[in-house]
């Protein structure tokens, strides 16, 4: 009796090491494949990589507008705050440059509204460009009422990853 517990008990040590070498070879495994992991980069390609600036340019330009600023920043010509307000919502290593031209082609902005260096759109393998229309801004006539003032402009925002 004695020694049929000794031969169970010598059986159930080889399973219990059995289960720690495949733990210890699980840990292992999933190690190497998470360091390789950090060191493979994915392709991009052009093309992928411009019309994920696109929809980018245009949900920002989209969002600053459905807020009511982006045609208060334009038409009251506070630059500075468009200027801003793209910095705060646009990813940083995206670089950008914004002008805005009325329905004759003639720049507004009189101030340059500009992420990051002119060269970078020159150089850069990926630059999209997002064309988006204001139709005019309501002025204040009195507390009550307001008076819509019809004066479409055109916003073009290049964009470029850095």
């Amino acid at each position: 009796m004695a020694l049929e517990r000794i031969g169970t008990f010598a059986k159930n040590k080889k399973g219990q090491l059995r289960i720690i070498e495949t733990i210890l070879a699980s840990f292992i495994v999933v190690a190497a494949l998470s360091f390789a992991n950090l060191y493979v980069t994915a392709p991009t390609s052009p093309k992928y990589e411009s019309d994920e600036l696109q929809k980018l340019g245009y949900n920002v330009l989209q969002d600053l507008n459905d807020q009511d600023l982006l045609t208060r920043f334009v038409y009251q010509k506070e630059w500075d705050n468009l200027e801003s307000a793209l910095r705060v919502t646009i990813p940083r290593d995206v670089y950008f440059n914004l002008t805005v031209y009325s329905l004759n082609y003639q720049i507004i902005n009189d101030v340059t509204i500009l992420y990051g260096s002119p060269e970078a759109f020159l150089d850069s393998k990926n630059v999209a460009a997002v064309t988006y229309g204001l139709t005019g801004y309501p002025s204040k006539i009195n507390s009550t009422s307001y008076q819509a003032a019809y004066s479409p402009a055109m916003i073009i925002l290049e964009l470029s990853r850095g």
